[in-house]
């Protein structure tokens, strides 16, 4: 089984995702690491930025599924994977070829959001509530090689609402959502 995870800014995916790896015995691919190799390799350094502008970069000279496939490439029949940083619909689309994945949305109210990304204070995070505003307005694209997360979310077959200050609340949603995918199958 492929578990696909997209989101909004702050909502819980890396969160979610560390819960289901740990817990659940999920191997665990994130798109945005296979930015980090990119720039690695480059030599860039690995800024939110550079690897936004990596990514259009990636998907405009190999198409909007490249991430995806880089990753699908790895994947061993029989195991159970994560992925996380799904970031662009082509990228859905790809990992929808297999019949075993499903894709699903973590989110939380805007306010929450902000909130959690002021508490862990990461450097180059937007410092007041319009700059984050402005920050996933441009995360939120309809068209082109950019980040298009509005569209990934609409693509959703399940979406894990992650309103709640405990981690632990998080943990028994996901937990419902893994027994539901259990009883009524993913994806298709």
């Amino acid at each position: 089984m492929i578990i696909g995870l997209t989101g909004t800014y702050c909502a819980g995916k890396d969160t979610a995702a560390e819960y289901i790896e740990k817990q659940k015995g999920f191997f665990h691919f994130s798109l945005s690491d296979e930015l980090r190799l990119e720039l690695q390799k480059r030599g860039i350094e690995p800024t939110r930025e550079n690897l936004i502008a990596v990514g259009t970069e990636l998907r405009a000279a190999e198409g909007n599924e490249v991430l995806a496939s880089r990753v699908l490439s790895r994947v061993e029949e029989g195991k159970n994977y994560i992925v996380t940083s799904v970031r662009h619909p082509a990228e859905i689309d790809e990992m929808r070829k297999r019949l075993d994945f499903c894709m699903v949305n973590i989110d939380a109210p805007q306010d929450i959001r902000f909130r959690r990304m002021r508490k862990r204070g990461r450097p180059g995070d937007p410092e007041t509530l319009e700059k984050f505003r402005e920050f996933e307005r441009k995360e939120f694209q309809s068209e082109g090689s950019g980040q298009q997360i509005g569209e990934c979310i609409k693509h959703a077959d399940f979406t894990i609402m992650n309103d709640g200050d405990r981690p632990e609340e998080l943990y028994n949603r996901i937990d419902r959502f893994l027994r539901t995918l259990e009883s009524r199958g993913c994806g298709r």
